[in-house]
């Protein structure tokens, strides 16, 4: 730590010409140096990190589900962080309001005996699955999984039960669908 501090105040003594500058020759300084830097090449470039405002979404589901119908959809209603707006929790689908490369996990939480077992998809297409089996134990399973998709504007992710596989997920928050923009 002492040294960074060192290296960063050698590099502010050697800017700022020793410190016994106006601001006036701090600024002159500085245009010549971004005068040399163009000259050979160099563009002065905003950041692009942040410019889509950030997108993540945190969700749970605060109810029960019990046998849900062919590839239901799984509606993780409860919604704590939604940055970008782009998580739907009516219908629990999200939707890319830009295109790029999105991260996603979800977690499924069942009762002993009980399965409940799940695919994350694409628009429409299944892109991977999370088994959540209690049959033959006796504490309660969970399961999770998680996945990189490459998405355009308007692209659609959520989660469903695999075909008719969605025998019961314990709610109370303990079950969760998040994903964030990379």
């Amino acid at each position: 730590m002492n040294s960074a501090f060192v290296l960063l105040l050698t590099f502010a003594t050697i800017v700022s010409g020793g410190g016994h500058e106006t601001p006036q020759q701090v600024v002159t300084r500085y245009n010549n140096y971004k005068t040399i830097c163009t000259g050979l090449g160099y563009q002065n470039l905003q950041c692009k990190a942040g410019n889509d405002g950030g997108i993540v979404f945190q969700s749970t589901l605060t109810k029960d589900l019990q046998n849900l119908k062919y590839q239901e959809t799984v509606i993780y209603d409860k919604v704590t962080l939604n940055e970008g707006n782009a998580y739907n929790k009516d219908t629990g689908k999200f939707t890319a309001t830009v295109g790029g490369v999105y991260a996603f996990s979800w977690t499924t939480l069942s009762y002993p005996g009980k399965y409940f077992i799940t695919e994350i998809v694409h628009n429409g297409n299944a892109i991977a699955y999370s088994q959540c089996d209690g049959r033959g134990v006796t504490g309660y399973p969970s399961s999770s999984n998680q996945v990189n998709i490459k998405m355009k504007k308007g692209d659609k992710v959520w989660i469903r039960a695999m075909e008719k596989y969605g025998q019961y997920a314990y709610g109370r928050n303990w079950c969760s669908f998040s994903g964030y923009k990379f």
